[in-house]
């Protein structure tokens, strides 16, 4: 049987490896995308932009940050899991 810290090790190693796959895939694509000549959809000050491979922009739309209806405190414990 694992020790909690040697568990608790590994979750922290699978996320560290999953946050590094991530960014190497999103790279990729980017590069594949630029090299294609594809757009690109990316959030910038507030704005949804579409890049071009040309390194021209154009604004898609205005995010409006709309406050949440859920009021949490410091600490509170968030249950994910469906109900029924």
């Amino acid at each position: 049987m694992e020790s909690v810290v040697l568990k608790r090790t590994h979750e922290r190693l699978d996320r560290l490896l999953l946050s590094k796959v991530a960014r190497e895939a999103s790279l990729v694509a980017n590069r594949e995308n630029k090299a294609l000549e594809l757009p690109v959809q990316v959030v910038e000050d507030g704005h949804i932009i579409e890049k071009y491979a040309d390194g021209s922009k154009r604004i898609i739309k205005k995010l409006v940050r709309v406050k949440s209806k859920v009021n949490l405190k410091k600490g509170a414990v968030l249950c994910l899991k469906q109900k029924g």
